[in-house]
C-alpha cells in the first residue's frame, strides 16, 4: 500500500499544474474553443436517448458549460452534481446556460426550489462524465481527495462508461496509487478533444 502521504503529495502537485495548464486557456477564445472541443468528443460517444451525468465546471476545470448546452440541444437529459455536508453527491437537473455549482464550493447548500433525484440517480445514465486531476493508463483517476465520486460512482449500471475531464497534459504516464474504494474511470478526454479509453471502449 503507498504511504498516507503519496496521494496528498501527488495532489499537491497535479493542483499546481493545473494551474498552469488553466492558464493557457487564458483568453474567452481559447476556453471556447476547449469548450467545443469537450463537447464534440463526448456528443460523438453518448448513447442515442441516453441520460448524461456531467458536472458543472469551476474556473480552472476544464470547462463543461458548452458540453451541458450541446448535450441538452442534442436531446439528452443531463444531471449535475451538489456536494452534501457529508461529501455524498445529490444529484439534480442541469438547464440550459448553467454556471458554475455553488454548492460545490459552500458544501451542503441545495438551493430553494431543486429538484434533487437522490444519491442513486447514476444508476439510470448511460455516460457519466466526472472531474479529475489526473487519469492513469490504468483508469485510475486522482480527484480532490473528498471521495464523492468514488461513493457515488458504485450506483452506476455495469457496463455505463465513466469519462474524465482533464487539461491536456494532465495525463499520469506512472500508475496513480490506489486504496481499496478508488473506483476505475474507463477514459478521458483532454480540453483539445482528444478522447483516450483506458478500459473497455464506448457505450454500446
Amino acid at each position: 500500500m503507498e504511504p498516507v502521504g503519496a496521494k496528498s503529495d501527488l495532489r499537491r502537485a497535479a493542483r499546481a499544474r493545473r494551474t498552469r495548464l488553466a492558464a493557457r486557456l487564458g483568453t474567452p477564445r481559447d476556453r471556447d474553443a476547449a469548450a467545443v472541443a469537450i463537447a464534440d468528443a463526448i456528443l460523438g460517444v453518448v448513447p442515442a436517448g441516453a441520460r448524461v451525468a456531467a458536472y458543472l465546471s469551476l474556473p480552472d476545470e476544464p470547462p463543461t458549460g458548452r458540453l451541458v448546452d450541446a448535450l441538452l440541444d442534442a436531446g439528452h437529459e443531463v444531471i449535475v452534481p451538489i456536494t452534501l455536508t457529508d461529501f455524498t453527491l445529490e444529484w439534480t437537473y442541469a438547464a440550459h446556460g448553467a454556471v458554475v455549482d455553488v454548492a460545490r464550493v459552500v458544501r451542503g447548500t441545495v438551493p430553494a426550489g431543486t429538484t434533487v433525484l437522490g444519491p442513486g440517480a447514476l444508476r439510470t445514465c448511460g455516460l457519466i462524465v466526472a472531474p479529475g486531476l489526473a487519469v492513469d493508463a490504468c483508469g485510475g483517476r486522482l480527484g480532490q481527495g473528498g471521495g464523492c465520486y468514488d461513493r457515488a460512482l458504485r450506483h452506476r449500471r455495469p457496463g455505463v462508461p465513466v469519462l474524465t475531464l482533464i487539461h491536456e497534459g494532465e495525463a499520469s504516464a506512472e500508475p496513480l496509487p490506489l486504496d481499496p474504494h478508488d473506483e476505475l474511470v474507463d477514459g478521458y478526454v483532454t480540453t483539445t478533444g482528444r478522447l483516450v479509453w483506458v478500459r473497455g471502449g464506448p457505450p454500446g
